[in-house]
């Protein structure tokens, strides 16, 4: 590998990445390799990361870098939210953006990233793509077929969201607490389910702790188990128990790791405008690849 490539992991609230600034044409991963190149690495050096970023050379004059981001298995073509802070205070800190407030590319859309602080990153997002709240889909379990009640959202990722304390969820869930909650088996249930096909779907267990604080769990499409937090799962998370008027925002969102972020937005006539995702960006290490 020409020397190897030199590479920083980075934590985003519980979600980790190696993080590759690729926009060197002498030492570049193609697109062409980046999925295989994920794959291996994951596999034989980072068990433990949810997946790799590569901090390619934008398409967009607009923008300062672009975010190519693969899951550990190698899927590529959805947003990830805490990889968004990562590439961003990676980009600052490296020297790719020069100012504290710069404008990003993923997938196909532009994400306006702040540094707040050494540790703290706010990101910017577009309105989401596409909103269904609360129908009921038949789940396929060992005991047999449950059904329950979910909603979803696509905020450049797809997710459903459904409340552990709905009546419906609490008698098929069969739980006396949320940390009980069985993650893995339901969302990996209502990840493959027919009515989210063909992509599937990332999924996310909430409640509601306030009018202004939940806490979620996320089984994560990709990574293809619960993950200690997931930025699209917390901003879909977020706008789906203010549609659904069991808080507002700004919405403090507690994930797995422990960590609190911030979800802010507002409601349009028909849209939800000014989104934004506040956390921690924190380098961990660093290393080469050989």
């Amino acid at each position: 590998m020409n020397g190897g490539i030199k590479y920083e992991k980075y934590s985003g609230a519980g979600n980790d990445f190696i993080i590759i600034d690729n926009r060197s044409w002498a030492s570049n991963i193609s697109l062409f390799q980046q999925e295989e190149f994920t794959k291996m690495v994951c596999s034989k050096m980072f068990p433990d990361i949810d997946g790799v970023i590569f901090a390619d050379r934008p398409i967009d004059r607009r923008a300062a870098v672009r975010m190519n981001y693969y899951n550990r298995d190698g899927s590529f073509g959805a947003m990830c939210g805490n990889g968004s802070r990562c590439l961003a205070m990676f980009a600052y800190k490296n020297g790719i953006a020069f100012d504290r407030n710069f404008v990003m590319e993923a997938v196909d859309d532009f994400y306006r990233a702040e540094i707040l602080d050494d540790t703290n990153v706010r990101v910017a997002f577009p309105e989401p793509k596409a909103i269904r709240i609360e129908f009921a889909i038949p789940v396929k379990l060992d005991g047999g077929t449950k059904e329950m009640t979910v909603s979803y959202i696509d905020v450049g990722s797809d997710h459903v969201v459904l409340f552990v304390d709905d009546e419906k969820n609490k008698q098929v869930l069969s739980v006396k607490t949320h940390e009980e909650n069985p993650v893995n088996e339901f969302g990996r249930a209502i990840r493959y389910h027919f009515e989210f096909a063909p992509r599937g779907t990332n999924v996310n267990f909430v409640k509601v702790l306030s009018e202004g604080e939940i806490r979620i769990r996320t089984y994560e499409r990709g990574v293809e188990r619960e993950t200690l937090a997931c930025g699209t799962g917390i901003i879909s998370s977020a706008i789906i128990s203010a549609l659904k008027g069991y808080t507002k925002p700004p919405v403090k969102v507690q994930v797995k790791s422990g960590e609190w972020l911030i979800v802010d937005f507002g409601f349009g006539e028909r849209s939800v405008t000014e989104l934004s995702l506040t956390g921690s960006a924190k380098k961990i290490s660093e290393g080469i690849i050989e």
